[in-house]
């Protein structure tokens, strides 16, 4: 998904931040990689737009674009990995010995996420969830 396809100014400004050409920079490198990006390509993207972002403005400009939902980060394998937020929640099934990634439906993770608020009282809201496992090639091959 490209970023432009959202109103990523009033986005930032709904969250109380500033548009300033870092975060635009950051966000372009972030939607220029695609899929999820490591910490390691959004660095390189960005050093390829712009050489003079450092490394510590480049990681508050993704936490700013994760708290203003224009970027959702998860954990895949140990490595933490960034990507454009969609307009919905998608999930992901990832396989930990060949690495597919399989789309998980919200109309499938829905019930869980219903059967914990009903028993713990707590609303799970996640936007981007990966759940690592074992895909049916590698179990069966």
């Amino acid at each position: 998904m490209s970023h432009e396809e959202r109103d990523y100014i009033k986005q930032l400004h709904k969250h109380g931040f500033r548009v300033t050409l870092q975060r635009l920079i950051v966000l372009d490198a972030v939607c220029d990689v695609g899929g999820h990006a490591t910490i390691a390509s959004i660095f390189k993207r960005v050093e390829d737009l712009d050489p003079t972002i450092d490394q510590s403005t480049i990681y508050r400009a993704l936490d700013v674009l994760t708290e203003a939902q224009l970027v959702v980060s998860s954990v895949i394998d140990g490595t933490r990995v960034y990507e454009i937020a969609a307009s919905t929640p998608h999930h992901h099934l990832v396989c930990k010995r060949c690495g597919e990634m399989q789309p998980l439906s919200q109309e499938m993770v829905q019930p869980l996420l219903e059967r914990i608020q009903k028993e713990s009282g707590f609303r799970v809201e996640p936007d981007h969830l990966i759940l690592p496992g074992i895909c049916s090639k590698c179990l069966n091959g």
